[in-house]
């Protein structure tokens, strides 16, 4: 990709998360604890800027375990603004929100498509793998399990608890369900079957997942300043954060750890030119 590509597209992500920040009713009409939720979402989304623009520039040079990186935090950004492009009320930003949905889901696939898995095989020898692909495995399963919970449950003509503006259904349901959750579960079995695309997908999903962790731990700081810890409810909700999304987020700290540290020397074969072979 040019270079100015993303500094343009860590722009425009800081543009959106300073109004979603400092305006008060940027995330209007939804419940407090959602509000809060989408803060710390920005929060953490903002600082992951300066680490994609160090990752990128990593890249460049010919890092693997950097650009795997880059392409996590670019998971998470074309997750996190679908998610807002489709789930947050209509504010000034709707325009912003899906410039970046479609930058960074372009950066995404350009970043994944590009490895040549198999030159870049080798470097993946001693990752742990066996650990990955039941984490990611049971990790995926169970938040399927949860989301279906609430759904099914509602088909016979009720509606589910967790409902989202208007009746609609959760942009979290969609976006897990649809892409997120089957992305996890197929990582985990390229692993197990020791496809090379498995440490390639399970990297940038991890990276994704920790990012992940990290807002919802985020969570909890901005709803009790924000004096939701008074209600019974929500402390308990904000109890389960804290301590399932600190369970998670160590799991996921490990893994990438001990893989980058088990990560072997590869050569800049691994970086294809493009997505697919050349033709005269």
């Amino acid at each position: 990709l040019p270079l100015v590509y993303m500094p343009l597209l860590g722009l425009l992500v800081v543009i959106a998360t300073v109004y979603g920040l400092v305006v008060d009713d940027a995330y209007r009409l939804v419940s407090p604890l959602t509000r809060q939720t989408w803060r710390s979402q920005d929060a953490v989304t903002l600082a992951t800027v300066p680490v994609l623009l160090w990752a990128t520039w990593r890249a460049r040079a010919g890092s693997l375990s950097a650009h795997l990186a880059s392409a996590g935090i670019l998971i998470w950004l074309t997750y996190s603004y679908a998610h807002l492009s489709i789930g947050a009320p209509f504010n000034a930003m709707f325009l912003t929100y899906l410039s970046v949905l479609a930058l960074a889901g372009f950066a995404m696939l350009d970043g994944l498509l590009r490895v040549d898995v198999s030159a870049a095989a080798p470097a993946f020898a001693q990752v742990p793998r066996r650990a990955a692909a039941w984490f990611l495995a049971i990790a995926g399963v169970g938040i399927a399990a949860l989301w279906l919970s609430e759904i099914v449950v509602a088909l016979p003509g009720g509606l589910p608890t967790n409902i989202h503006l208007s009746e609609l259904p959760n942009p979290t349901w969609v976006l897990d369900l649809g892409w997120i959750i089957p992305s996890a579960i197929a990582a985990a079995l390229m692993l197990r079957r020791r496809h090379p695309a498995g440490p390639v997908i399970a990297g940038a999903m991890l990276v994704m997942l920790l990012i992940l962790s990290a807002t919802m731990l985020a969570v909890v700081p901005f709803a009790l300043a924000a004096g939701l810890g008074t209600d019974p409810v929500v402390r308990q909700q904000l109890v389960i954060f804290a301590v399932l999304f600190t369970l998670l987020g160590s799991i996921e700290t490990w893994l990438l750890t001990r893989a980058r540290r088990r990560l072997g020397i590869s050569d800049a074969s691994w970086l294809r030119h493009g997505w697919w072979p050349e033709t005269s």
